[in-house]
């Protein structure tokens, strides 16, 4: 019999399957728990990107900045190395996707989030259309 005291799952949501979505949420995992200039980070996106790394990096990295200014609650981030993803990730990764209002809003508990949503905008766009800048 389940022990009703106990949390409720805290990751609710499958570990996405696109590798470009693994990496992402790694990078993300990784700037949120161990700060946006993490090298570990910075790894994942050259082995993922290539030479292209420099944008989607950067791009990551002022998402991640824009969310944290405009918050006005606490993200909820799985360890690096969870299986599955939190309900904020699953937030993260879909205003990534398709950026919206509603889900940011969601997220960060904040009224105005037209900066995280041009910043999502742009790591959509440097994600989808990986350029050759080395």
């Amino acid at each position: 019999m389940p022990d009703s005291t106990q949390p409720q799952c805290t990751l609710p949501l499958p570990f996405p399957d696109d590798p470009l979505e693994r990496t992402v949420l790694a990078i993300l995992r990784r700037m949120a728990i161990h700060g946006l200039r993490d090298a570990r980070a910075s790894w994942l996106a050259i082995e993922h990107f290539g030479l292209s790394f420099r944008q989607p990096l950067v791009l990551l990295r002022c998402y991640m900045h824009e969310l944290a200014s405009v918050s006005n609650r606490s993200i909820r981030i799985a360890p690096c190395c969870a299986p599955g993803m939190t309900r904020d990730e699953g937030l993260l990764m879909a205003a990534l996707g398709a950026p919206a209002l509603d889900l940011l809003e969601t997220l960060t508990d904040a009224d105005d989030v037209s900066r995280v949503m041009t910043t999502a905008c742009a790591v959509r766009k440097a994600l989808m259309e990986p350029g050759d800048a080395g």
